[in-house]
């Protein structure tokens, strides 16, 4: 298991990024996330990550070319250099630790400044509408984030195994929990995150293509539900008239 990179990028360019990362977990949200800033800001990509038990499917774009289960991207973004695992696949359970280990010492090597993972959060732990996302302090973080400590719940998962060599390795950071649907794609929840990685990294970046992409999910979930109603009501209503041959 290593990390393969397309070009020589030297140390130097990768020091001091702001690595952030996130998986297909709860309403998918760390993975959608992650995939908004590559799109978005327009990142390159410069690598990626081999597994032992390497995931056999791919997928072609005109835009990438042929797509990897774990890519690395990196661009410099209004001063600040952003390096973004995107991870199109989940490892399986046998890589999953060693996959953590990997990234952790792998972004510690670098020297990173600091790291942003993120993930989705159970929203019946929401005290209010206005919640948007609870965070925990990672590595020796020192700083302050606008909203409640996620303390005292289970944190599951290759993000859990994440958050724990991150810390191991002091790789100072933060993860955030966005309140999310948990059982379906949640681009609502991501823009969220989005928005407070922007605050994080002092510019403001546009989530007009993730609350889009909310809009069409709800709109299908809507009629979907609608269906299943007028279903229900046809069949409690063939119950009530029995037919008489």
């Amino acid at each position: 298991m290593n990390i393969v990179l397309f070009d020589n990028i030297a140390d130097e360019d990768l020091q001091d990024s702001i690595f952030i990362t996130g998986f297909q977990g709860f309403g998918m949200v760390g993975y959608l996330t992650s995939r908004h800033l590559v799109l978005e800001l327009k990142l390159k990509r410069i690598g990626f990550v081999k597994t032992k038990y390497y995931p056999e499917t791919t997928i072609y774009t005109r835009e990438i070319g042929v797509i990897y289960p774990f890519e690395l991207y990196y661009g410099v973004v209004n001063g600040k250099k952003l390096l973004v695992l995107l991870n199109n696949g989940t490892p399986i359970i046998r890589d999953r630790t060693n996959y953590a280990d990997l990234v952790a010492r792998w972004v510690k090597e670098k020297k990173v400044s600091s790291a942003i993972l993120v993930g989705g959060l159970d929203p019946s732990l929401r005290e209010s509408e206005e919640e948007k996302y609870r965070w925990i302090p990672v590595g020796g973080y020192e700083g302050k984030l606008n909203a409640q400590l996620l303390e005292n719940r289970h944190i599951i998962g290759p993000l859990a195994l994440l958050i724990m060599f991150m810390d191991a390795y002091k790789v100072p950071g933060v993860a955030i929990f966005a309140f999310t649907e948990l059982y379906r794609p949640d681009p609502r929840a991501s823009a969220a995150a989005v928005e407070v990685i922007g605050e994080m990294l002092g510019f403001k970046i546009d989530t007009t293509r993730l609350l889009e992409e909310a809009k069409i999910i709800e709109s299908i979930e809507a009629e979907r539900e609608r269906m299943l109603k007028t279903i229900e009501m046809e069949e409690s209503e063939r119950k009530g008239h029995p037919i008489y041959l």
